[in-house]
């Protein structure tokens, strides 16, 4: 349970941890909270000849709010998400999700860019991200780009970002009154990785459904939305009858894979169940 040799770089501003991606390619991994690079690494799961440790570069840990967009630093720690910083219904989504994140010890030192960015297709965050058409910020010594979340997973623990590309921030709508969120997820014990998880997120005006967003995790090897579950919400009062369709909707469209945890049909009787708790 120990590392494979490797090199220790720790850059003190974001632009010679540029400069270390761009000398180093696909040699360097980024260092931010380590609590899912150092398992893999002891595990030698992951062997990086160098590590780059970002961990004390300012200004990646900073959060913003304007009316319209939330910008989230890549090395703010999950904890610091659960304190309400916001308001309204992005605070209840964040708390909701974080909440389900490992121990205590884990939610110190983990950040929420490090998770969107491991890819693991279950992370909460990866799903927040999801649910909420989120862009992320990457830069390199080239310059700077936004990707859509949309277009950010390719595979498990695979993502759109380049060898020498650095996340910055995520971008968060602050989203108004009219929504409501959810999340709900099952694993077999308090901190264990989730069996499968959802987040929603409905807009309601004068009682009825005008938009609505449901991604799952743990279903794929990416996280998804589910656009069947969404369209059977819209145009109508978010109610019993309502929310249950979705569900049922919802476990149809996955196609999970069986492994050691539980069967694809228990998987798609998790996505049904979850859906509606995460809506109600």
């Amino acid at each position: 349970m120990k590392p494979a040799v490797f090199r220790y770089e720790r850059p003190g501003t974001i632009e010679e941890a540029l400069g270390c991606l761009a000398d180093l390619g696909d040699e360097a991994k980024v260092l931010a909270g380590g609590q899912s690079l150092v398992p893999m690494m002891n595990f030698r799961l992951a062997r990086p000849e160098v590590i780059v440790d970002i961990g004390r570069v300012p200004g990646l840990d900073q959060i913003h709010q304007s009316s319209e967009i939330v910008g989230i630093g890549a090395r703010v720690r999950h904890q610091t998400l659960l304190g309400r910083l916001f308001g309204g219904p992005l605070d209840d989504l964040l708390s909701n999700a974080g909440r389900h994140i490992g121990h205590l010890p884990i939610r110190v030192r983990g950040t929420f860019g490090g998770s969107i960015a491991h890819a693991d297709p279950v992370a909460e965050w990866c799903l927040v991200a999801l649910v909420l058409d989120a862009e992320v910020v990457v830069r390199s010594v080239r310059g700077e780009r936004t990707i859509d979340i949309s277009d950010l997973f390719e595979m498990s623990f695979t993502t759109t970002i380049a060898e020498d590309e650095l996340m910055t921030e995520v971008r968060l709508p602050a989203l108004s009154a009219e929504w409501s969120t959810g999340f709900s997820e099952f694993s077999r014990r308090t901190g264990d990785f989730a069996i499968v998880a959802i987040a929603s997120a409905v807009r309601l005006e004068n009682g009825v459904v005008t938009e609505a967003r449901i991604a799952a995790g743990g279903v794929a090897g990416t996280p998804i939305r589910l656009p069947g579950a969404e369209a059977a919400l819209v145009g109508r009062p978010l109610d019993a009858e309502c929310i249950h369709e979705a569900g049922a909707t919802a476990a149809i469209e996955v196609d999970p894979r069986a492994d050691i945890h539980g069967s694809s049909s228990y998987r798609r009787e998790l996505v049904a169940a979850l859906t509606r708790r995460a809506l109600r």
